[in-house]
């Protein structure tokens, strides 16, 4: 008996020490990160449920800038001007803009006048407004589910109509697409169809609570089962409270908008995938330009600015986003005086001199720290907007904030990561070279990091070198063929189609594309090329005329407005002699675009064979200014 109750008593020692050790292991792997925001499983629900809750608090949230970051055109929310007097030209291709409404629904008008007469008329419906009006208003188009971007935008300091940003290089007019990166930073969640550019099945308006505290499914699910956590005395990991994160991963949840550059993801991810509680180089690098001026900054740099400033690298990690910003209210109703004490918080008479300034200055500026040491200026990437400079130091006088302009040769640094590899910065500069500049400059510093690059990407680049020396052409090939079957991606394929067109290799370069658009309907600009493709490979083809029909048809059912498919469509008339049909579709596209030099050229040679003469000058001399744009 004496073995026994001996026995029962050591278990009695340890299952308490095992329950507090199970207790303790629990604990420290929550405070690994163990958040439900990174289950895939967990899935966003939605501001709206988090109102029954949290009202006081979402009501707030809604009026910020955040929260008004997107939403459906409507006349109680107007703040923009619809005078006779507010229209844009574009003096490159001679288009003026305008914005209307037509009773509950809202335009963008683009048209051209010559001698008085209205020869083009477009009017192109907005189905999302983009900008809180604090700074810039934007409109995006909705188009059997692609979201395209129109050609103006409202900026509100100046209170002027303009052309948006990087339209004064490149008037896409309404075709730029508004791919994920660029959506994912106006809505919360958004449900985006992978491999379509800039089709969506569902879109939150505005920004949304679950951006900065991951989705709510889980954390709902355990309050509405009475699983109640004291926030006070634990965290809950069933849903990410910010400021109970490591001080990067707060910085991260802010730069995942306002962190803009050169991203070089890992594969498969995208900075879309991004939920707090994550690290951005998770998912992969993001590169900023490094101008030698240190006054230049762009429209959302702000965390990175931030992080420039002895305030920040002196005060241990305290100094961050939310310590000046309340994310739940907006800017227009927070008194100027929160800002003053956090920057006197520390810096207040008894620790150290509170300002060097002379007596007469520090009146005139009533004492706001702001104005001197966060002062406001234009972006270097936005026209029209004035931002504080969020890199705070003793400006010095001089100095001006005002132009926004780049004013030396940029660098790229990475700011995610200061540990970079040299592929990684090698491919930022790729990509730069690809979609921002050609520059000279910018070409010698990829080619001076080939050796870091992968057989596709150097590929890439030796394609990109081609437009204007074709000679490249067979080097791309050369280091697309290094690449083993097994390794090949739609993207290297994608890109040894190009090659094989612009070789004249038109029947390869079909089937890749065909096959392509096969594997994943998505792909529509690969099936597009397909169809022409076929069409190069074997000109005056009865059979071919009708398999590429057939092709086209079926990608104007999933983009009805694509004036490339109604092209070709017409080209297919033309070959078939059913010149009414040719002259329709001509006739519709030329009303979107009259400038379209193929149906120009198309619709100058109809006339021709039906003996218009007239006709046919008139649309000669149509293409011949088209030309000159």
């Amino acid at each position: 008996m004496d073995k026994i109750a001996l026995k029962y008593k050591r278990w009695t020692y340890l299952i308490p020490a095992l329950v507090l050790f199970l207790s303790l292991f629990i604990n420290c792997s929550r405070k690994a990160g163990n958040y439900a925001s990174l289950d895939s499983s967990n899935s966003y629900v939605g501001t709206q449920a988090c109102q029954s809750c949290h009202k006081k608090i979402t009501e707030s949230y809604l009026q910020t800038g955040m929260g008004k970051s997107m939403y459906r055109p409507s006349k109680d929310n107007v703040i923009e001007s619809f005078g006779a007097h507010d229209i844009v030209y574009d003096s490159a291709l001679n288009f003026y803009y305008a914005a209307q409404w037509k009773g509950e629904d809202f335009f963008v008008r683009e048209f051209r006048i010559e001698n008085a007469d209205t020869l083009h008329d477009r009017w192109e419906k907005i189905d999302y407004v983009v900008g809180s009006g604090h700074q810039t208003r934007s409109y995006l188009l909705e188009r059997d589910g692609y979201i395209y971007e129109a050609p103006i935008t409202w900026y509100v300091n100046k209170k002027v109509w303009d052309l948006s940003p990087g339209y004064d290089i490149n008037n896409s007019r309404f075709d730029r697409e508004i791919g994920l990166t660029c959506m994912a930073c106006h809505t919360g969640h958004v449900d985006y169809v992978e491999e379509s550019k800039n089709r969506y099945r569902y879109i939150s308006e505005g920004i949304d609570c679950e951006k900065c505290h991951g989705p709510g499914a889980t954390h709902i699910e355990k309050i509405n089962a009475g699983q109640m956590i004291d926030v006070g005395m634990e965290i809950d990991y069933t849903i990410v409270n910010p400021a109970k994160l490591p001080i990067q991963k707060q910085f991260d949840i802010c730069q995942q908008c306002h962190l803009q550059g050169t991203n070089v993801l890992k594969d498969g991810k995208f900075m879309a995938d991004f939920r707090p509680g994550m690290l951005l180089n998770d998912l992969g690098d993001v590169f900023v330009e490094k101008d030698p001026d240190q006054n230049a900054f762009g429209i959302a740099s702000h965390a990175q600015r931030l992080q420039m400033a002895d305030c920040f690298t002196q005060s241990n990690g305290e100094l961050t986003c939310t310590s000046c910003h309340d994310p739940h209210k907006s800017i227009s109703v927070t008194e100027e005086d929160v800002y003053i004490k956090q920057c006197q918080s520390c810096h207040q008479a008894g620790k150290e001199k509170l300002c060097a300034e002379n007596e007469t200055l520090l009146l005139e500026m009533k004492g706001n720290c702001i104005s001197c040491h966060m002062p406001s200026g234009g972006t270097s990437d936005i026209p029209h907007v004035s931002f504080h400079d969020h890199f705070i130091r003793v400006v010095q006088r001089g100095d001006s904030l005002s132009s926004g302009e780049v004013k030396g040769i940029i660098q790229l640094v990475c700011a995610t990561d200061s540990q970079v590899s040299s592929e990684g910065l090698a491919k930022a500069w790729l990509d730069y070279f690809e979609t921002q500049n050609r520059a000279t400059h910018f070409e010698k510093e990829v080619e001076s990091r080939l050796n870091q690059l992968s057989n596709y990407d150097q590929a890439r680049f030796y394609f990109l070198k081609s437009e204007k020396d074709p000679r490249f052409l067979s080097k791309a090939k050369q280091k697309l063929d290094l690449i083993p079957e097994e390794e090949l991606t739609p993207l290297s394929s994608f890109l040894d189609a190009e090659i094989a067109e612009a070789e004249g290799n038109f029947a390869s370069a079909h089937k890749i594309y065909l096959n392509l658009y096969k594997q994943n309907g998505e792909r529509w600009d690969a099936g597009l090329k397909a169809g022409t493709n076929l069409l190069k490979a074997r000109p005056g083809d009865a059979g071919v005329l009708a398999e590429a029909e057939a092709l086209f048809m079926e990608l104007q059912q999933k983009k009805s407005f694509d004036l490339r498919v109604k092209n070709n469509l017409a080209f297919i008339s033309l070959n078939r002699r059913d010149f009414r049909k040719t002259e329709r579709l001509l006739v519709s596209i030329l009303k979107k675009d009259p400038d379209n030099q193929t149906a120009l050229r198309n619709m100058a040679f109809l006339q021709g064979i039906l003996g218009n003469g007239l006709q046919q000058k008139l649309y000669q001399e149509r293409l011949q200014k088209a030309d000159l744009n």
